[in-house]
């Protein structure tokens, strides 16, 4: 059972987290199992008061033996459990062996609960979860509003007094979506985390760093004030964007790019590129088992340098000259000159990202 849109993706790796001494035991299988809910049973059925997702969090009064255990797995199963909790040093010092192993075997995770952990500790740190969640989405929806220009910096502001407090710098960071980014505000005030469904959009002081549990930032802005909070978030998602493009985090110097350019403009403007340059120069390869387009790619990779482009691919400079008198009369284009190798980078970029491949 999966998370609706109006509730947290938790699974039980996240749970583990949740305080001192809950310890996965048997194999680590199902961590990745959605946890809607928890429900403390000693039934040894408790099958029909469960809807599935849950922990089910035993003190093991009713496994009296080996059968117990295996009927209480069999009879549990069917619901699909996010994971069976056991309280120790009540009846057992530890999970029985035949309750994990009967578990796992039907990929239901087993963990440890210490004397000093209340079953209650799992429904309020859900709750809390559901309500930052909730926090999350209504700070996502403001900064999109923000962003797009339909609201002002204000609206954020007033959620997280501390990011204007001083008038210190702000920064925008973004994150793929993790699946516990942290509460919605820090305590401070000086944090705001924002849900925007497939990424996490913080807003936090300049110098300090993002929630760890966030995760990684893909995409960062640069600083700014408080008032330039729309600009701030257009970097930082633009830098996101492009991230997720090269495979690698990006910040806004990073969109100061004749790359990141090429990988922002929409297809209809990029479309002549691949037309005009990239596929007579493709065609050109395949006809006659030439190099042009590797030859394009590495002029660009050496800013346009005949010697290092020779060095590079093992040619006398007088080789690659001859490649570039070849590029010339098939696209019309000069690598030699700035303005058309920008042009040619443009069209390896359209061709060999993922817009091309879309």
């Amino acid at each position: 059972m999966l998370a609706g849109p109006d509730e947290p993706l938790i699974v039980v790796r996240d749970v583990l987290g949740w305080a001192p001494g809950l310890r996965l035991v048997g194999a680590e299988t199902g961590l990745d199992r959605p946890v809607r809910w928890a429900q403390a049973t000693d039934l040894p059925d408790p099958s029909p008061y469960l809807r599935g997702s849950e922990l089910v969090l035993v003190t093991g009064l009713s496994m009296v033996d080996a059968a117990a255990c295996r009927a209480f797995v069999a009879a549990l199963a069917p619901t699909r459990p996010a994971a069976i909790g056991y309280a120790i040093g009540v009846v057992h010092a530890s999970a029985p062996p035949v309750l994990v192993r009967e578990a796992n075997r039907r990929g239901i995770p087993v963990f440890e609960i210490p004397t000093d952990v209340p079953f209650i500790h799992f429904t309020e740190q859900l709750s809390r979860e559901r309500m930052a969640h909730q926090e999350r989405s209504q700070n996502g929806h403001l900064v999109e509003l923000v962003r797009l220009g339909r609201a002002g910096p204000e609206v954020l502001l007033q959620r997280a007094p501390g990011l204007d407090g001083d008038h210190r710098a702000l920064q925008v960071s973004v994150h793929a979506r993790g699946s516990a980014p942290g509460p919605a505000v820090s305590a401070s005030g000086r944090t705001l985390v924002a849900d925007l469904g497939d990424r996490i959009v913080v807003l936090h002081r300049a110098g300090e760093p993002p929630p760890a549990a966030a995760g990684p930032a893909e995409g960062t802005s640069g600083p700014g004030r408080p008032s330039d909070l729309p600009r701030l978030l257009a970097q930082a998602v633009a830098a996101f964007d492009l991230a997720r493009s090269r495979g690698r985090p990006a910040t806004a110097a990073d969109l100061a790019s004749l790359d990141s350019l090429a990988r922002c403009l929409p297809a209809a403007y990029l479309q002549p590129f691949h037309e005009h340059l990239w596929e007579p120069l493709a065609r050109h390869d395949r006809v006659h088992g030439t190099e042009l387009l590797a030859t394009v790619r590495t002029l660009v990779a050496c800013a346009g340098s005949v010697r290092e482009c020779g060095r590079r691919m093992y040619l006398h400079p007088n080789s690659v000259r001859k490649r570039i008198g070849r590029i010339r009369a098939v696209t019309g284009r000069d690598p030699a000159d700035p303005a058309d190798l920008a042009a040619l980078t443009v069209a390896l970029t359209y061709a060999e990202g993922p817009a091309a491949r879309a």
